[in-house]
């Protein structure tokens, strides 16, 4: 049975890193496009491109916390590791750098109008504050496991 969970893991880890590397990829060029296509105002024009690319920089940013996470996964299921110590940092990190992502996901829109709002709303704060449990929760399965290798 664990043997299983373990081969659904990995695959699983797999294909979410082909997807993710597909999507950021098609990412990078839509941007490419959709910078050509921004209602630039001269006004605002220095917010619209730091916006816009803090908004590129924390989408890659957030994908390299998620491919790190993965890997250290995969790094750790070879030495028969589950829960990784370094993850829950990862996890950590992931919920700040969502954060920063959702907070200019919301305001990227009215940046491509060339209207100058910040928005923000809930989800920009209630999903990272529920990555952060789940740090939380995977710092107490390292401790157990950690536990339970010492037992042994």
């Amino acid at each position: 049975m664990k043997e299983k969970t373990i081969k659904t893991i990995k695959g699983i880890s797999i294909a979410v890193m082909i997807l993710m590397a597909a999507v950021t990829v098609l990412d990078l060029y839509f941007w490419t496009e959709k910078w050509q296509n921004v209602n630039w105002v001269d006004e605002y024009i220095g917010w619209q491109k730091s916006t816009i690319i803090c908004y590129i920089a924390s989408t890659l940013m957030l994908t390299a916390a998620v491919l790190y996470f993965i890997i250290n996964i995969m790094k750790g299921l070879k030495k028969g590791i589950i829960f990784n110590r370094v993850n829950t940092l990862v996890i950590y990190a992931g919920a700040v750098i969502f954060f920063f992502y959702s907070f200019m996901q919301t305001t990227i829109e009215d940046v491509f109008k060339g209207v100058y709002v910040w928005s923000i709303n809930t989800n920009m704060l209630i999903c990272p504050l529920m990555i952060i449990i789940i740090g939380l929760l995977h710092k107490l399965a390292v401790e157990a496991s950690e536990e339970n290798n010492l037992t042994i």
